[in-house]
């Protein structure tokens, strides 16, 4: 690649005649999501005005919209906390975009966390399919798994290795690969401090493309014929990028897919050349996002094709791991659990027939129905239905919300005044006369079930989270 020279020599070198554009724009705006399984995008700005957010729905993108002001994080917003929306930058949301998942599909994300594009290829599919969200650094695994939670995802399996060594646990079958490797971040200009230091820091930059050559090789190995893998960074700068892209098509049978225009995004194509290096005619069916054009974060994307096997060198059998079998809801001993469940909160065992369960020693997890395998070496596998407290099992909040128009039993409706006190306090006086278990569930229409509640006794109960998130009518 290039010998070390200084940051700023770094800088002019990728950004060249653009470098003053990039020093000098103006900080890119917010932008939130919208989970279209559990609101609609006109619900959301709807909500996001009556708490005070300036909101725009995005051009071309119909569950993505601009905070223009907002008077606090809409990560405090009661509904985040219900799952209707995400805070995720617009051009981060790209990437899936052009992955076009869709439902029944096997798909991997190979560096998920935090999960911002991990639940919103859940979106895609629908809840329908076999998601892998992978990440290697182990601290990140919880705000991952918290994202899947919030989005009721309930059809993944995660994993925590190496991206490289995922071909050594997962055969050849995904229909789609994510690969959003980890990169310099020069797109981003308000981390520029943090990269320079980075940067400054390392002792072999070209390490970094080394180890996104790698990422993009394992992702390749895991795709089927025909199948589509998106490689994307938020960087600009061409070794991570048209470079990587390149010395992987040279070499392997791929082709890339052209990007379409999408409506308010200032793309630009691939390069062909940069530095004295040849990329090809064809690098220009990649995109660039410069962030001087958009109001979002520096990106670039390319989507590829593989058009036949790899050489047989590269297909050698996934590590000796013993796969995991799920259990039915009738197993002896998934049926006593979701019997107690009945019992204190009135939901019929029926309603989980299309669920298969894993069971640790406090705590029961249930993962969509055609998961009666799952790959061994795996971190999580579903998500949390009830932990054992006691003689009762009290469902998860992301369960209750699942099953919300099941529940009949040990529920409390709150009306707005007593949503917002719980809002403000964490703690409420309530009539608890005909209830018998000490987790009830909260429910406040109209976002139904919504979180499990202690009862402190005296007619009190408490939501340990309640004080996180800002009550709004809607």
């Amino acid at each position: 690649m290039h010998e070390k020279i200084s940051f700023d020599e770094h800088l002019h070198r990728i950004f060249g005649d653009d470098y003053d554009a990039f020093i000098s724009h103006a900080p890119v705006g917010e932008f939130v999501r919208v989970n279209t399984q559990r609101a609609t995008p006109e619900r959301v700005m709807s909500l996001l005005k009556s708490q005070g957010f300036d909101v725009e729905q995005v051009a071309g993108l119909d569950d993505a919209i601009r905070l223009r002001t907002k008077p606090f994080e809409p990560t405090r917003c009661l509904h985040h906390f219900a799952g209707w929306f995400v805070k995720q930058s617009l051009s981060s949301q790209l990437p899936v975009r052009f992955l076009d998942a869709r439902p029944g599909q096997t798909i991997i994300d190979l560096c998920a966390a935090p999960g911002s594009k991990t639940t919103q290829i859940a979106t895609a599919m629908h809840n329908e399919g076999c998601l892998f969200a992978n990440d290697l650094a182990g601290k990140r695994m919880t705000p991952l798994a918290a994202r899947l939670d919030a989005g009721i995802v309930s059809h993944a399996v995660l994993f925590n290795v190496a991206a490289e060594r995922l071909p050594h646990y997962l055969d050849p079958v995904f229909d789609r690969v994510l690969a959003d490797v980890p990169c310099s971040g020069l797109g981003l200009f308000d981390a520029i401090d943090e990269n320079r230091h980075r940067y400054e820091a390392a002792k072999n930059p070209s390490s970094q493309y080394q180890l996104q050559y790698r990422i993009l090789l394992s992702g390749a190995r895991l795709l089927r014929v025909g199948g589509r893998l998106v490689y994307s960074t938020c960087s600009l700068n061409p070794d991570e990028n048209e470079g990587v892209v390149s010395q992987f098509l040279a070499r392997y049978p791929f082709r890339l897919v052209e990007i379409p225009d999408i409506a308010g995004i200032h793309f630009r194509p691939g390069l062909t050349s940069w530095q004295g290096c040849e990329y090809g005619e064809e690098m220009t069916r990649a995109r660039r996002v410069p962030p001087w054009e958009n109001d979002t974060q520096g990106f670039f994307m390319a989507v590829l094709e593989k058009t036949d096997e790899l050489p047989e060198r590269l297909s050698y059998p996934p590590r000796a791991t013993e796969p995991v079998r799920t259990l039915a809801p009738d197993d002896e001993a998934v049926a006593p659990i979701l019997a107690n469940i009945e019992r204190y909160y009135g939901i019929d065992p029926a309603a989980f027939g299309a669920l298969r369960f894993l069971l640790s020693a406090r705590a029961i997890y249930a993962i969509d129905g055609h998961w009666e395998e799952i790959p061994g070496g795996y971190q999580r596998a579903g998500i949390c239905l009830a932990k054992r407290r006691g003689g009762i099992w009290r469902l998860s909040h992301s369960m209750i919300q699942r099953f919300s128009d099941e529940i009949t039993r040990n529920t409390l409706t709150l009306d707005d005044d007593q949503m917002a006190q719980i809002c403000a306090t964490g703690d409420i006086d309530v009539a608890i006369a005909d209830i018998e278990s000490p987790y009830p569930v909260l429910r406040y229409e109209p976002l139904g079930a919504l979180a499990s509640l202690y009862d402190m006794g005296g007619g009190r109960v408490h939501w340990k989270r309640a004080c996180d998130y800002q009550f709004a009518r809607v």
